[in-house]
């Protein structure tokens, strides 16, 4: 039964089908149910009657009719719209067979009877259009019954089943009369259940208003409802005392903010809000009804906690008076003093200077007296300072027992030679410390305003370096500006480079490299930065700070990642390709994985490792041997060129490039711009020259500037030179307009050879 009820769904409480009411699919599967039973009775009981009469017909017949109706009933749990209609369809189906099929006029007019079924079907399945239309067609079986029309006639058939009668008479009762009644049944069960529902729903509704009387009309706390656009909807009895509302505020369209004009309400924020409300403070807390566009505002009295945050505001600004003074020693501290720099700035209309004092026997004094002697003792240096001079205003201590104050005079000559001299006299004075006395020594750096920085802050950190700067052999120092401009101008740059870098702006030129007749074998890439703040920034200035900002590694990235790019645009373009060198810092020779980001760029651009030639200074060989030795080997294991850049700049032994596996050396321009002028530079160049020859190592001659250096160098063996003479760095668009006009040759001049 148990099951029964599941598959029927005899119960209102499953939901086989969001789409559909649990009671009409229980009512089609009750009808389809009860046709698959008939249909497959009759076709059982006929069978062997219509095999003796040779009636095959009515075999197919009802097999057709039963199978259809099993097939609709399995698929009704999911199809239940195509199934209801599809059960009306065979309904009608049966009809026409029926009149078709019997040659009995009488029983035909029995058969057209079941279609009167469909209307009542539709209605409890489909809804009143569906069995409007079935009472409409309904017409036909009529008009068929009140004529006696006969359409048996259109087959061939002459024969009918005996008992046929029986059958069609016995199946027209079990529909009308089990079938349909069973269905309607389970419809009207489910209109009794839905009617209690619905009951249940409206004393829960009831229930709900009550609670709702009871939580807002009623409620002791005052509450208003508003919508969306903070219209007022309604307010319960002491909102309307609190607030002194007039009852029409009910039955008018009035906004919040004209009831409460201190009251704001922001859409979708549930924080709590206070606003003054007379001499009252409100606390209001916003509450959104579920499922509707309706907020619940109820308001709280906290006058009281509103007092007492008060008085805690009125409490940290002491506790804020009390930080300007320097916990251990009282004394004035670097927040007070920068504060009242600021609001002497704005008085006094002069410019000033600031000074910074500190003993040069600070450390010694921690070192050997406790740390509530040595504050003693600033207290003391503190209380000559004040004293000293009259120009002498807003004393205080900075940190790090150093003890800052403003001079009021308008030359440096005066402060560093007069003034703070005097004053070092006083403060020098000895002291007494545990009984005995002690020879103090101190140090002053000092700043000018508005010279030395645009705000006192400033003024006073400038005075704290020159401070550093001073000694015992010059204990009164100046600010140098020149010196921090340089440091400024440094570090601004490094910004710019460090964006740059990011943005990829830098571009790459290009400098041949050829023969002694001028033909390309290679190129150098060489980075160049044009920047939009500066201008034109010169590599002997951006390379070093970027080796000093360790921002090197990230240049090398970007001239490695641009060159196999151009390498690819060269190839795609059908320019001639010759091995492009890069320079390889220290840092990068360095870097754990400077083998793998090479591969990995040589791999997304598909350039090949003989493409690419790796210069190295002699600085990165010898900073690292082993590991140097070890990556060497394996980038020429891969088939990249080895080059050291710049020799003879350095100091590495001659003998030890026999230990690397180094495919070329460049001879450094200071070498090259000798040979014509000295004979013992010329000598040593030459003797370079044999020992490369001896290793199988290539000489390039670097910075190569006149016709003559390139012959001296052609008769030494030289066979590969880079300098002006023949090309300064190109830019890639220009280096391939040359190579469209002229090809790989950069020779300016016929050179003999020799």
């Amino acid at each position: 039964m148990h099951y029964l009820s599941r598959y029927f769904l005899l119960s209102d409480h499953v939901n086989s089908n969001v789409l559909v009411p649990n009671w009409r699919i229980s009512a089609l599967r009750i009808i389809l149910t009860a046709g698959v039973i008939l249909c497959f009775s009759v076709f059982c009981h006929t069978l062997n009657a219509a095999i003796e009469f040779n009636l095959i017909y009515i075999i197919v017949l009802a097999a057709s009719f039963s199978v259809t109706m099993a097939t609709l009933l399995i698929a009704s749990r999911k199809y239940f719209t195509l199934c209801a209609h599809a059960l009306l369809l065979s309904i009608v189906a049966a009809t026409i067979s029926m009149n078709v099929f019997l040659t009995d006029i009488n029983l035909a007019k029995v058969g057209s009877m079941y279609m009167y079924a469909c209307p009542i079907i539709a209605l409890m399945l489909l809804g009143v259009r569906t069995a409007l239309g079935y009472a409409i067609l309904n017409i036909v079986p009529f008009y068929f019954i009140i004529n006696n029309v006969d359409i048996s006639s259109l087959t061939s058939i002459n024969t009918q089943l005996p008992n046929s009668d029986w059958y069609i008479s016995g199946l027209l009762f079990l529909f009308f009369n089990i079938c349909i009644p069973l269905a309607v049944a389970r419809t009207i069960v489910a209109a009794k259940r839905l009617n209690q529902t619905m009951a249940e729903s409206n004393s829960h509704l009831a229930a709900k208003k009550e609670l709702y009387r009871t939580f807002f009309t009623e409620s002791s706390i005052a509450k208003i409802i508003i919508d969306s656009d903070n219209t007022v909807i309604d307010f319960n009895s002491q909102a309307k005392t609190l607030f002194a509302f007039k009852a029409t505020v009910k039955n008018s369209t009035v906004k919040l903010d004209k009831l409460l004009p201190n009251l704001v309400i922001v859409a979708n924020q549930h924080k709590d809000q206070v606003f003054k409300y007379k001499n009252t403070y409100k606390t209001v807390h916003c509450q959104q009804v579920t499922n509707s566009n309706y907020c619940v505002l109820r308001f709280d009295d906290c006058t009281e906690q509103h007092q007492i945050k008060q008085n805690l505001l009125a409490m940290e600004q002491e506790n804020k008076r009390l930080r300007y003074s320097d916990g251990q020693t009282h004394l004035p501290n670097r927040e007070w003093f920068e504060l009242q720099c600021e609001r002497f700035v704005a008085k006094y209309q002069g410019d000033f200077y600031i000074v910074v004092t500190q003993s040069a026997n600070n450390e010694y004094l921690n070192l050997k007296y406790s740390k509530a002697d040595a504050k003693a003792h600033l207290v003391s240096a503190y209380k000559r300072l004040k004293d000293s001079n009259e120009a002498l205003v807003l004393c205080a201590h900075v940190g790090n027992n150093k003890l800052a104050f403003i001079i009021t005079t308008s030359t440096t000559n005066e402060i560093e030679h007069k003034l703070l001299n005097e004053i070092k006299h006083v403060v020098d004075e000895p002291y007494i410390i545990r009984g005995e006395k002690y020879q103090q020594s101190f140090l002053f750096g000092f700043s000018n305003f508005p010279r030395q920085g645009k705000s006192s802050a400033n003024v006073l950190n400038n005075a704290i370096e020159a401070l550093k700067l001073a000694d015992n052999h010059r204990p009164i120092n100046g600010y140098d500006e020149k010196r921090s401009q340089e440091f400024l101008e440094k570090h601004e740059i490094s910004m710019l480079l460090d964006e740059a870098l990011h943005n990829g702006e830098l571009e790459l030129h290009y400098q041949p490299k050829v023969t002694h007749d001028g033909k390309c074998i290679g190129l150098e890439a060489l980075a160049r930065w044009n920047s939009q703040t500066l201008g034109v920034v010169s590599p002997a200035v951006f390379i070093p700070i970027a080796e000093e900002y360790r921002m090197i590694s990230r240049l090398t990235d970007l001239i490695i990642q641009k060159v196999c790019a151009q390498i690819a645009t060269w190839s795609k373009d059908e320019i001639p390709l010759v091995p492009v060198a890069i320079n390889i810092s220290l840092l990068d020779f360095g870097q754990s994985d400077f083998m793998s980001k090479l591969v990995k760029y040589l791999a997304d651009f598909n350039v090949k490792p003989s493409q690419i030639e790796l210069e190295l200074t002699e600085t990165s060989l010898e900073a690292n041997q082993e590991y140097s030795l070890a990556l060497m080997q394996n980038l020429q294991s891969w088939g990249f060129t080895i080059s050291v850049d710049d020799f003879g700049v350095g100091y590495s032994n001659i003998a030890r490039l026999a230990e690397y596996p180094i495919n070329k050396l460049k001879l450094d321009r200071s070498l090259i711009s000798q040979v014509t002028s000295s004979t013992r530079q010329k000598s040593l160049v030459k003797a370079i020259h044999v020992m490369c020859d001896e290793l199988g190592i290539k000489c390039v001659s670097e910075g190569v500037e006149t016709q003559q250096q390139v012959e001296i160098m052609a008769n030494m063996g030289c066979k590969e030179f880079q300098g002006f003479y023949f090309s300064k760095p190109l830019s890639a668009s220009h280096y391939n307009e040359h190579i469209k006009q002229q090809g790989l040759n950069f020779n300016p001049k016929k050179i003999p050879e020799n």
